[in-house]
């Protein structure tokens, strides 16, 4: 069974998957590098998607530090994505190091990406508290309702063979077999 947090971190691991590709195949678009296709976008989604699964893993209690990982994961899949745009795709700025422009822009991003994310599992938290508030109020009772399985009696009962003829024993009457 899972608990708000563990939804609220497998959320976290997804919104960092999904927008780390995102935003890195945007910014390779942008940059004059073309969207990534076939192989290049499936390295590109299965590293951003192994980053944010790794990441969905922690949990950081103060907003501080919740951020700063937030930022360190970004980070790491956005830069694992550059270097499988690189290696596997045309790349617009040729080298394989990331020029100043382009490092500064990828900071900026995870910044920005880590505060988005930060308030999306802020309010999905405060959503589901509410929720579950308003469930107890409106259903009622907190005890779930326990259900009594019926019984069925099966009436065993010798029935005359008279009654049931054609369903009777096949043996022939005892008075008959001994002479």
């Amino acid at each position: 069974m899972s608990t708000p947090s563990s939804r609220v971190r497998r959320l976290r691991g997804a919104l960092i998957g999904g927008c780390s590709a995102l935003v890195t195949a945007a910014a390779h678009a942008a940059a004059g590098g073309g969207l990534p296709g076939g192989g290049t976008l499936m390295v590109l989604t299965i590293g951003s998607v192994t980053v944010g699964a790794i990441a969905s893993r922690f949990t950081v209690e103060n907003r501080r530090g919740q951020l700063g990982a937030l930022v360190a994961a970004l980070g790491v899949a956005q830069a694992f994505g550059h270097l499988a745009l690189a290696l596997t795709g045309e790349h617009a700025h040729g080298p394989l190091l990331p020029s100043l422009p382009m490092l500064l822009l990828h900071t900026a991003a995870a910044v920005g990406l880590a505060v988005l994310i930060a308030a999306v599992e802020h309010l999905y938290s405060v959503c589901e508290s509410v929720l579950c508030w308003l469930r107890l109020i409106l259903v009622g009772g907190s005890t779930p309702l326990v259900r009594i399985p019926r019984r069925r009696a099966k009436n065993v009962v010798a029935q005359s063979v008279l009654v049931y003829c054609g369903r009777g024993m096949r043996a022939p009457p005892g008075v008959a077999s001994i002479g």
